[in-house]
């Protein structure tokens, strides 16, 4: 009895070698443009977690009172009122930036948020990535950050 065991030729593995390569060059767009939009979404998660932080560490009457004035934009993780910035350590951790090197729109973002505070209005401010109006993540969504 013969056996007839034909494996496959090189012609066979070229082509599905070929046709996996067509697939992987269609599908790697749309994943790193998957990858970078849920970046973003985290980043906008954080800032609207950073500005709960910070609204409530301004509750605490010790702390508001603490606070001289307005806070002027400034980075969250830079030097500003040392008791608005434990207090939200305290309840956030250290979260002062995000992984997104992108904004929505393909933008390059330096990975820092900004924070304005207004005691008179009760207003809290977050920027991600840049200090301008297109970069606000709240309370409005800036158009940067709007897919």
């Amino acid at each position: 009895m013969k056996k007839t065991n034909k494996g496959f030729s090189l012609v066979e593995l070229i082509i599905v070698i070929a046709i996996m390569a067509i697939l992987a060059g269609a599908l790697a767009p749309a994943l790193i443009k998957y990858i970078n939009k849920s970046r973003g979404s985290a980043a906008i998660s954080n800032a609207q977690q950073i500005a709960s932080a910070i609204q409530t560490a301004l509750s605490n009457e010790s702390i508001y009172d603490s606070v001289s004035n307005d806070v002027a934009l400034c980075k969250y993780s830079g030097t500003w009122e040392a008791a608005i910035k434990n207090e939200v350590t305290k309840t956030l951790g250290s979260k002062s930036t995000h992984k997104a090197k992108k904004d929505f729109h393909g933008s390059s973002v330096n990975g820092e948020y900004y924070v304005a505070i207004g005691l008179a209005d009760n207003k809290v401010e977050v920027y991600a990535g840049g200090s301008d109006a297109g970069h606000m993540v709240y309370p409005t969504i800036g158009p940067n950050w709007v897919d």
